[in-house]
């Protein structure tokens, strides 16, 4: 089932007891989460049990036996959500997936695996082929202007053709970005407000905290390591709201990048529909900044950085500097 196919079905009221959700974007975790909790709540009541745990937390095998007994102490029923189950221990994981193959009744678990490419693992694999999967991957560029609208229709906004491109400029396409600017807007516009221009775009988001996320990537990509550090240094001092994004923002440009500097094909194929003209143009004009090995080894050595952030042992503006040190 798609991702849209499996949201339908739990507006439905249809619910699996096993879902495996994989992929980055948290946009899109965010809504099958939103949707997985009403689904079950409108079913078993709001009395039902409700655990949530991150991988992080859960290092030996009894940590999650305990997790999965069913019930809890007003309800028969349990929603078990394991987010970002890569970071448990190994035997954590091992026993899991023995023990998903005989769920109690009633009781239905959410396993979370934000990792992009899929490791070889017994554990990975058998829960996998039990699971009802969760595809979270951002939706192909020329698919992006049609869900921006709707995102906005549901915060009761209406975009220009404009707004939507600028929105993407801005975020490079992140949907939870998007989004958090979506809510933004729809605090700013007045009732008389009806539809959302470029310039208005402009005069909410201008002032966000992702302005100089926007700023640090412009700088990596015209390979501008005094300013990259300099707007690095500003965005640590804003605090870490923002740098959650800044990883998949970086990935965004990169892939984009190694696309232009490959083939007339795939110039076209990141253009059609996803972004605007200037948008393509400025990326074109800096595609040959980098060859294509360094942009590879850039985006391996992003991963790296990526896998220390989730980790929780990486100091960001350390581990950001020595990335720029050592690409730009």
């Amino acid at each position: 089932m798609s991702y849209n196919q499996i949201l339908a079905s739990l507006n439905a009221g249809k619910i699996a007891p096993l879902y495996f959700a994989s992929g980055s974007d948290q946009y899109l975790y965010r809504a099958f989460v939103g949707a997985l909790r009403s689904s079950f709540k409108k079913r078993y009541g709001g009395n039902a049990n409700f655990v949530q745990r991150w991988g992080v937390d859960l290092k030996v095998a009894p940590d999650v036996a305990s997790l999965l007994g069913g019930g809890g102490l007003f309800s028969n029923a349990s929603l078990i959500m394991l987010h970002e189950i890569q970071d448990a221990g190994t035997g954590v994981k091992t026993k899991l997936a023995e023990q998903l193959n005989d769920l109690p009744p009633d009781t239905v678990v959410l396993v979370h695996y934000p990792v992009s490419d899929f490791r070889k693992a017994k554990w990975l694999d058998d829960m996998r082929n039990i699971s009802q999967l969760v595809t979270l991957t951002s939706p192909e560029g020329s698919k992006l202007p049609a869900m921006i609208a709707n995102m906005a229709e549901q915060h009761k906004i209406k975009l220009n053709e404009a707004a939507i491109y600028r929105l993407i400029e801005l975020s490079s396409g992140e949907l939870a970005i998007i989004d958090n600017e979506l809510e933004k807007l729809s605090l700013y516009l007045d009732e008389d407000d009806h539809v959302v221009s470029r310039n208005l775009v402009d005069r909410v988001t201008g002032a966000i905290e992702n302005a100089h996320v926007t700023h640090f990537i412009d700088a990596i990509i015209s390979r501008d390591r005094a300013l990259a550090v300099q707007t690095l240094v500003e965005i640590d001092h804003q605090g870490k709201e923002g740098l959650p994004y800044l990883v998949a923002m970086l990935y965004n440009s990169l892939t984009q990048l190694m696309a232009l500097r490959e083939t007339p094909e795939a110039r076209k194929s990141i253009s059609q529909g996803s972004t605007s003209g200037y948008f393509l143009s400025k990326m074109g004009a800096v595609s040959k900044n980098y060859d294509m090995d360094e942009l590879q080894k850039a985006t391996r050595s992003l991963a790296d950085l990526d896998l220390k952030f989730r980790l929780g042992s990486a100091d960001t503006l350390a581990v950001f500097s020595e990335w720029v040190s050592v690409v730009v």
